[in-house]
């Protein structure tokens, strides 16, 4: 019941951001059920005639990722919410940086991703000590 008054104090934009996002959730997940190496050609760089868009725009978008994954019925790792709101950018020709990270932890390699557009972090970095072996 709390998810439906949430939904219900978003404002017309929001709600828009947030199916956008659940959409592109959903696709990326599928997407990466492909090799690795056909879902990164389509994180396109946004180099030439690039848009800036304000902080609390990109603060929209990274909320509008977080919500819909809260919803998801299926689980979300990082590289899929990466990928999704790369995704939400692309559409609106916004650059961003995608990192692929990892770390030794515990005795085991662990990987993450996370997306930076401006001085906004869209997903996470998550543990500070990942060392950034792959940018896109």
């Amino acid at each position: 019941m709390s998810n439906i008054k949430a939904y219900a104090r978003l404002t017309k934009r929001e709600r828009l951001l947030f199916w956008e996002a659940l959409f592109f959730l959903f696709s990326s997940k599928l997407l990466l059920m492909l090799p690795f190496r056909y879902c990164i050609k389509l994180l396109k760089r946004e180099r030439p005639g690039a848009v800036q868009l304000p902080p609390e725009e990109l603060r929209r978008i990274r909320d509008a990722i977080s919500r819909a994954n809260k919803l998801a019925f299926w689980k979300n790792i990082c590289i899929v919410k990466s990928f999704a709101a790369r995704f939400m950018l692309q559409r609106r020709k916004i650059d961003s940086e995608m990192f692929y990270g990892l770390r030794v932890g515990e005795g085991k390699l662990e990987a993450h991703a996370w997306l930076v557009a401006g001085d906004v972090t869209i997903t996470p970095k998550g543990n500070q000590d990942m060392k950034v072996i792959y940018k896109v």
